[in-house]
């Protein structure tokens, strides 16, 4: 059975990058054809109009602005997208607090390879278009106050500030939310240190990390612990305590 082709774009403002990609494509992917390249966001959004396209190569940083500007306005996004971007630590957290896959430059084949065959399976357009619209919320306030959670059963949305613990389970977590929901989610413990910031969120001890916010008491007996304010009691790392304490007091 012959595939459709699939129709991509590419929105890249340094001409190697586009080359790369063109040619990782024409080596794994010969059902895949580019139909269009620009180099910046006002030559993008005419050229993508104009045309229906299955997939996007996005560059973070584009000649007149970055690719999330670009998402912010093309009016339908019916279409995968695959960002690309350099060491750009704000976009690369921003993809990780929306649950947005990304590929660092200089791209890996394997990984590109990866990228594409995980952006022609079928997604809900409509959770995409939530993602996306997240992401460039994200970028324009600069901050990131909202999270996306993937579960077995999807993905939830969450404020980070209703956030109240997080417990490892495994490569898995748990996460607390301030409605007594709790979620299992498909990230480690290590990524959420990364991505949630300190003081707001402390991780006081290898298998928690807690939100200061919600931190109801904390008591020295025991080796010391935490109660939290859904009555869970937390223990306190002996090396991590008096970080801790004196992050309580800022």
């Amino acid at each position: 059975m012959q595939l459709s082709p699939v129709r991509s774009f590419i929105a890249d403002d340094e001409s190697a990058a586009r080359t790369v990609i063109k040619d990782y494509i024409a080596q794994s992917f010969p059902d895949v054809i580019v139909v269009g390249e620009a180099t910046s966001v006002e030559q993008a959004i005419t050229l993508i109009q104009n045309q229906k396209i299955d997939l996007l190569f996005l560059d973070v940083q584009l000649e007149d602005g970055t690719g999330f500007q670009l998402l912010d306005q093309l009016p339908d996004l019916n279409f995968n997208v695959i960002f690309t971007t350099a060491h750009d630590e704000f976009a690369i957290r921003a993809f990780r607090y929306n649950a947005i896959d990304y590929l660092l430059k200089p791209i890996d084949p394997d990984e590109f390879v990866m990228a594409v065959q995980k952006a022609r399976q079928h997604q809900n357009q409509q959770i995409l278009r939530r993602q996306f619209a997240q992401l460039v919320a994200a970028t324009k306030e600069n901050s990131f106050d909202r999270i996306t959670l993937t579960t077995s059963e999807g993905q939830v949305f969450a404020k980070t500030n209703d956030i109240v613990r997080i417990e490892t389970y495994g490569n898995y977590s748990f996460v607390f939310l301030a409605q007594s929901e709790r979620l299992l989610v498909s990230k480690n413990l290590k990524e959420f240190e990364e991505m949630l910031p300190e003081p707001d969120f402390f991780r006081v001890h290898q298998s928690h990390i807690v939100n200061t916010g919600f931190v109801q008491k904390y008591i020295k007996d025991e080796g010391g612990f935490v109660i939290m304010s859904d009555n869970a009691k937390i223990p306190i790392s002996r090396r991590r305590k008096e970080e801790f304490i004196n992050s309580l007091k800022k």
